[in-house]
């Protein structure tokens, strides 16, 4: 009977400005040993560990940061000719890290040939988190958080989609999962003040 295993693979998106970069990694083991891909590793069923905590784990691990919010799962890939050693079951999970993490890339950077299927893989969460971004609350709130701002929202958003700043705005503006406050909030960096959005009270 041929076993089938289960992995997590991480599209870890930092916290930079004026646009978020994608974390990419080199294997240091085999197969393909060196070559660049999405942090991953076998999920430890065996040992209760759960989807986040393997996360959490792979990122620390392998890419050397912490996950700074939640995780929201974005993709489950299941093709048995996607790891030669076999039948590999992705769960794809999406998370952000901070700013200036080494291994960090812009997307439009992210190698064509990646072993295990992980350019694939990569760009189908980065569209499915442009998507679902502000319109479904697990993926907003695990990526955002609770507050946020108009320049953190559009610095995601751009790495996911072609999106343009009024169309950005827009969208933030109209979405039921933030609601406008009066106060602002001075990015890390040296731009202006931007206003603050949380997320309205139940």
């Amino acid at each position: 009977m041929t076993q089938t295993w289960l992995s997590v693979d991480v599209v870890a998106l930092t916290e930079d400005e004026p646009v978020s970069r994608i974390v990419l990694i080199r294997r240091a083991g085999t197969p393909h040993r060196g070559a660049t891909t999405l942090p991953g590793g076998l999920l430890a069923a065996e040992q209760g560990e759960t989807v986040e905590q393997a996360a959490r784990r792979i990122v620390r691990d392998k890419a050397g940061t912490e996950i700074t919010g939640g995780i929201v799962v974005v993709d489950v890939v299941s093709d048995p000719a996607r790891d030669e050693r076999g039948h590999t079951v992705s769960i794809v999970v999406a998370a952000r890290v901070p700013g200036g993490t080494e291994g960090a890339i812009a997307v439009a950077e992210i190698p064509d040939a990646m072993p295990f299927q992980h350019n694939a893989i990569a760009h189908a969460a980065l569209t499915r988190i442009g998507e679902r971004l502000l319109a479904d609350a697990s993926t907003t709130y695990a990526l955002l958080g609770p507050e946020t701002t108009f320049v953190e929202v559009y610095s995601l958003l751009r790495a996911c989609t072609a999106i343009t700043d009024t169309a950005a705005r827009a969208r933030l503006d109209r979405s039921p999962l933030y609601a406008r406050t009066g106060r602002s909030r001075k990015p890390a960096g040296s731009g202006r003040p931007a206003r603050v959005y949380r997320r309205p009270p139940r």
